[in-house]
């Protein structure tokens, strides 16, 4: 049975103020990493998701200028079982949460090990287990919705007409598709990094502290990776490549 909230106690009287700032910050970290990386990206720089949309626009440009297409239907069938994989896995995280909160009380002194010096209340303790499940909870909506416009583009890809289309019409139809394939993966990466976050949303458990630096040391993690990280450059070279195999042109990675 679920613990009844007292109507008489707001959120901000169950919080202190370290635990309130470590949310915020963790808050942060996780809503705005997404719109940060996209807009550094577009500034410059090799940023790994700034380059893809450019890569699938070029992969589905090539998809209409040939004639069987068969590679790119199973290259898109192998994302829709990965994205079906996270949103069934988030399910069963997030049945598993709702089952924890049910039996908080008999968790409580377990969990009171992780920190014995810093008092939880039960309503504290409630709220830093609802923080991953928000988070689990945001990227299941975020995977279905990605599946739903996986769907959209095998629809698409499918619908493509046959070589040879004429160049205005086919560079069109790869810009569309493309697009939506970006849409698509995009909003998909932003659900599998909620598990990131989920994992990291945990460390609230062991104290305002941790959730901070657990926060903090996993968007340096990400920022590394996109920016960085050896894949991150050796992939700007290979998207040069690319384009200028592809008439583009380009500018020489940084």
């Amino acid at each position: 049975m679920f613990y009844s909230w007292p109507m008489d106690l707001p959120l901000i009287r169950v919080v202190p103020a370290p635990d309130l700032a470590a949310l915020l910050l963790f808050c942060a970290v996780w809503l705005g990493y997404g719109p940060a990386v996209r807009m550094l990206g577009r500034r410059g720089g090799r940023a790994i998701n700034a380059g893809l949309p450019t890569v699938r626009v070029l992969w589905m440009r090539s998809a209409v200028l040939r004639d069987n297409r068969i590679t790119d239907s199973a290259l898109i069938g192998h994302v829709v079982h990965s994205a079906s994989f996270f949103a069934s896995t988030s399910l069963i995280a997030i049945g598993t949460l709702i089952g924890v909160l049910s039996g908080l009380d008999r968790l409580m002194p377990a969990l009171a090990g992780l920190a014995p010096a810093l008092p939880t209340s039960r309503e504290l303790l409630e709220v830093k287990v609802l923080l991953p499940l928000a988070v689990l909870v945001h990227g299941l909506f975020k995977l279905t919705w990605a599946l739903r416009q996986l769907n959209y583009t095998v629809a698409l890809i499918g619908a493509m007409p046959p070589p040879p289309v004429p160049a205005a019409e086919a560079e069109g139809l790869a810009e569309a598709v493309g697009g939506v394939l970006s849409s698509a993966l995009t909003t998909f990466n932003a659900g599998t990094r909620s598990y990131y976050f989920a994992l990291a949303a945990f460390g609230w458990l062991a104290g305002p502290y941790v959730l901070a630096a657990a926060g903090l040391g996993l968007m340096a993690l990400l920022v590394h990776r996109q920016f960085l990280s050896d894949v991150s450059g050796r992939f700007a070279t290979a998207r040069l490549l690319i384009e200028r195999a592809h008439g583009r042109g380009g500018q020489s990675p940084p």
